[in-house]
């Protein structure tokens, strides 16, 4: 083995050595004795930022307190995260909220939300929320765009 590509691999082994995270390459570099330069890149695969959708269907808005369905996904986050949906009215008040729990809950699913027909008017409602990734005592937050639907009096 040449020097120079003796050289090269201990510039790759520290820079794994110092954990380079996932989403930015580490890069290391050396010349040869012929005064060529010697690139490798380590750990240059990309990771997948955490991301979640949240949709709730078109439908009539029943009397008395009732249950409303809202489907959710959640894509590439770790084992403990926690997604948070916030559900308003046409004028902008928060009129209910839902969370879920990765620990107890699938990436994929429905939840319901509770909303009472004398404390709303009908009309248009967007369901948003947050999505917070744990991973130990780091935590990072993502929003959730936000979807609209509509709650019909009949």
């Amino acid at each position: 083995m040449t020097y120079s590509l003796r050289s090269l691999l201990v510039a790759i082994a520290v820079a794994v050595l110092l954990g380079t995270s996932s989403a930015t390459a580490a890069t290391a570099s050396t010349t040869s004795l012929d005064g060529t330069i010697l690139t490798a890149i380590a750990g240059s695969e990309s990771a997948e930022v955490p991301t979640a959708s949240a949709k709730a269907s078109d439908g009539t808005l029943k009397r008395g307190c009732r249950d409303y369905p809202v489907r959710y996904k959640v894509k590439h986050a770790g084992e403990d995260w926690l997604l948070d949906l916030i559900v308003r009215d046409r004028s902008g008040a928060d009129v209910a909220s839902v969370s879920v729990h990765g620990v107890t809950s699938p990436r994929k699913g429905r939840t319901t939300f509770s909303v009472c027909r004398s404390a709303v008017e009908a009309g248009k409602f967007t369901v948003r929320g947050v999505l917070t990734n744990r991973d130990g005592y780091d935590q990072t937050e993502y929003a959730v765009g936000k979807h609209r639907f509509w709650l019909k009096r009949r």
